[in-house]
């Protein structure tokens, strides 16, 4: 087995299509060369960074590492979001697993970068932990509001009249206990080097929305036959507007979707969205980080979850 580390204008054109075939394999999903650029240079670099493992001359597993600019307590650093980890199911095993992220690491430490942050699914979330490659920061929450219970669960259809009206009501009363104070968060995007790139993925299939001061950022897509409207981001975090958002959604896209759904963290009330308890989320978000500068960066700050103003669109879901 090799273990080197590639910037994504280095892969040959072999190489770029062995990555979205073994995307396929790994993932069961379509992918093509075009719409795995588009992911890896869709940022401020114009570009990312691919740790292989390449066995007889074939790429059989990636680390993909997204360059992106946060600030961390007003200082402007350096991290690392995870692109995507996946391994060809016959090199698999905890070896090939653990020298391939730790060549990450190298590389991106001898770069400068400050951090390396991460969404593991269920399958490689024991692994960073198990093998201490990453430690826990926290799980991120569910919010949603049902406008189409029926598209939500078929059966319940009927019942379609009454989930509307009562989002609307809900959304209303909502606006009247939100706040307009906007939460700052200690480590957070720098959106002047992040939002006009990451917007453009997915052949920028977003919708913005100006919201009091700041942006929000939503797209409709269907996810397990659910028509669902993502709440991506709102730059200016403030449950006044949250709802705002929440009340837009329902304005513009009411024949469109059958629900909206936030995945993030929100320290707020009123802001139009229902919570979801733990045992009843569809999906574990975890979030992980590692940090390369200990002298930059306090460790106990960096690795509690409330520091952090984190979603989907930190996340490749979306």
């Amino acid at each position: 087995m090799e273990f080197i580390t590639k910037k994504t204008s280095e892969l040959t054109q072999e190489e770029l299509q062995q990555l979205s075939d073994l995307f396929e394999e790994v993932f069961e999903r379509p992918s093509t060369v075009e719409g795995f650029l588009s992911s890896y240079t869709s940022n401020y670099l114009g570009g990312s960074f691919h740790t292989l493992i390449i066995k007889d001359g074939k790429i059989v597993g990636a680390n993909s590492l997204v360059p992106i600019e946060y600030y961390v307590d007003d200082k402007k650093m350096l991290f690392i979001n995870s692109g995507g980890t996946m391994i060809s199911k016959h090199s698999r095993g905890l070896e090939n697993f653990y020298d391939m992220i730790s060549e990450s690491y190298r590389y991106l430490k001898e770069n400068g970068y400050g951090a390396y942050v991460g969404f593991p699914n269920d399958n490689s979330y024991p692994l960073f932990i198990g093998t201490k490659l990453m430690k826990d920061i926290g799980k991120m929450y569910t919010y949603m509001l049902p406008y189409r219970v029926g598209g939500v669960k078929k059966k319940l259809k009927l019942l379609n009249p009454l989930s509307k009206l009562f989002c609307q009501c809900y959304s209303v009363v909502s606006g009247w206990f939100a706040s307009d104070k906007v939460v700052s968060f200690k480590i957070h995007k720098a959106h002047e080097t992040f939002d006009d790139y990451r917007y453009k993925k997915n052949n920028g299939n977003y919708v913005s929305l100006n919201i009091g001061r700041g942006k929000a950022y939503y797209r409709i897509a269907n996810h397990d036959d659910v028509r669902t409207a993502f709440i991506v981001d709102v730059t200016e975090k403030s449950a006044k507007n949250f709802q705002r958002t929440v009340r837009e959604i329902l304005k513009r896209e009411k024949k469109n979707m059958d629900l909206i759904l936030y995945v993030g963290n929100l320290p707020f009330s009123g802001h139009g969205l229902i919570r979801i308890p733990r045992k009843y989320e569809p999906k574990n978000f975890y979030f992980t980080g590692h940090i390369f500068d200990e002298k930059a960066i306090d460790k106990k700050m960096f690795y509690d979850f409330n520091s952090w103003d984190v979603n989907l669109s930190n996340y490749d879901l979306i």
